[in-house]
């Protein structure tokens, strides 16, 4: 309880203190873009919102006009992360949004702080060397990376010898991102993105206007942050995708890692339903059923378990055939995340497929010419090479929000995370369980010493003004449905959200395959 009074004071007190004016913004084509019609604009913010003597950072934004003479309305989009960069999204798929929400709507996002063009520069990594090097110990044969589904003696009895190697990596990404980068990583927080946020819509749109909000997956932790943080302010708010709130603020990030896959293996098991014997699915037969699909999968992991040959993954279409355990099936749940039977995803399980039966040759239909790989050698890392990595997935800022977010955790041991790993793995998902040490950025929150200078450890129980809408799929493979509707629930939103759930798979609604 005092940690929630705690929390609620500081938020009374910075926002009474907080004075900045709103600026006018300057608009302009913006020099890269696939939608036409896109314009960037800058806006400068404090780096500390309680203390504006620390100095300024910049603010990059970008927008896609309303289409009619009369503007509608307008809405901020953040495609989630941390670490996703909304000017981009804008550029890239800003018609797309726009069709959905209206042609009279501006469409409008931001870099949040560390993230694009936006401050403050946050940096990990002097060149691909060094990032291979930090890395690279987490792979190749004996390593953390290279252990199957953890459902064998043998196999746990491997995995547990990496604790004290996967444990020295923690550290040294601590000690490194601290090194590089010092204080600044203490204003990187939710609760900074939140305010920054509501000045821009102060700036853009006029100073004490409704904020209107669209986030998907991290972005619906923006969301609610907004709604406990400035209630008044609450326009037309759409939470899709849910990133559990209450547990991001309130409780050690290893302690609830197991909710991000309550529905992956239900997800799974759906795609294989829906490509059994469809035509349009590169892995299925006419004869297929899901459960002959599930079986063929199983088959492709245990292979690639079974021959991996200790080799670093190699992130293109020759390297894929030697990828161990981990990559495949990291590969299948990202392929989960969009829902698709026909995309690259399905058609590189079926050339892998081919390859390990020593096929003689691999067939055109299933080995598409630019593969789209989103697997990675650092945890959320989704390029292929270090050099189209972007800045803040090279530079990891996902652990500085993720971790810098959260609670302190004094207590937790590299030892009880693998040991936690290991239950999960033999009771919520097989397939997948097994995965959190490289696939997930919370794994290594437990050596994370720096934390935001604001946080909101709080129930998340504070009415908004306007009803905000929480949206999920049935088969979600990262966020489930459970987050949603325990949003929805008299616990926490109550009777100030309504709950839409879509029958389909696919992370958020707007990644479905309906």
């Amino acid at each position: 309880m005092r940690l929630s009074i705690f929390g609620l004071f500081i938020f009374s007190a910075l926002e009474s203190s907080r004075a900045l004016a709103p600026v006018s913004v300057t608009w302009s084509d913006c020099p890269q873009t696939i939608t036409p019609g896109v314009q960037c604009a800058t806006v400068q913010v404090p780096l500390d919102w309680a203390d504006e003597s620390k100095g300024m950072i910049p603010i990059a934004l970008s927008r896609l006009p309303a289409k009619t003479p009369q503007r509608e309305g307008y809405m901020f989009f953040n495609p989630g992360g941390p670490g996703g960069s909304g000017t981009e999204f804008v550029q890239y798929l800003g018609g797309e949004m726009q069709a959905i929400i209206g042609t009279g709507w501006d469409v409008i996002s931001w870099d949040p702080r560390g993230v694009g063009g936006s401050g403050p520069n946050i940096t990990l990594f002097s060149g691909e060397t060094d990032y291979d090097a930090f890395w690279n110990p987490l792979y190749g044969k004996g390593h953390v990376g290279a252990h199957g589904n953890l459902t064998i003696s043998s196999d746990v009895d491997l995995f547990m010898t990496q604790v004290s190697a996967f444990d020295g990596v923690a550290r040294s990404l601590n000690q490194k991102m601290i090194e590089r980068n010092g204080d600044l990583l203490k204003y990187v927080g939710t609760c900074a993105v939140v305010r920054d946020l509501v000045y821009l819509v102060d700036s853009v749109y006029g100073q004490g206007n409704d904020v209107n909000f669209y986030g998907i997956s991290y972005g619906t932790v923006i969301a609610t942050y907004l709604t406990q943080m400035f209630p008044d302010r609450v326009g037309r708010v759409l939470i899709d995708g849910v990133l559990d709130p209450e547990k991001y603020g309130n409780r050690i990030p290893t302690k609830w890692m197991e909710v991000d896959i309550y529905d992956l293996d239900f997800t799974l098991k759906s795609w294989t339903e829906a490509c059994a014997g469809s035509k349009d699915c590169p892995l299925s037969t006419r004869y297929d059923t899901s459960s002959t699909l599930l079986t063929k999968i199983d088959t492709i992991l245990n292979t690639a378990y079974e021959r991996y040959d200790g080799s670093i993954p190699v992130l293109n279409i020759s390297g894929v055939f030697k990828w161990p355990y981990d990559n495949v099936a990291s590969f299948i749940q990202g392929g989960l995340y969009f829902g698709m039977l026909t995309d690259d995803n399905g058609q590189l399980l079926a050339a892998l497929e081919q390859y390990q039966s020593n096929s003689t040759r691999l067939s055109g239909k299933v080995v598409p010419p630019n593969i789209s790989i989103p697997i990675g050698r650092s945890p959320y890392s989704i390029m292929p090479s270090y050099d189209t990595l972007p800045r803040e997935t090279l530079n990891n800022i996902a652990f500085a929000v993720f971790c810098g977010d959260a609670v302190d955790d004094g207590s937790t041991t590299t030892e009880e995370i693998f040991k936690e790993t290991v239950r999960i793995s033999q009771s919520t998902s097989r397939i997948f369980g097994s995965l959190f040490p490289t696939s997930s950025m919370r794994t290594m929150c437990h050596k994370w010493t720096s934390r935001a200078v604001e946080r909101l450890p709080q129930k998340f129980n504070r009415p908004p003004k306007n009803i905000v809408l929480v949206m999920s799929t049935m088969g979600d493979p990262i966020t489930p449905y459970y987050s949603a509707r325990r949003l929805a629930s008299s616990n926490l939103l109550g009777n100030k959200a309504r709950l839409v759930r879509l029958n389909s798979i696919g992370h958020s609604t707007q990644s479905s395959s309906a």
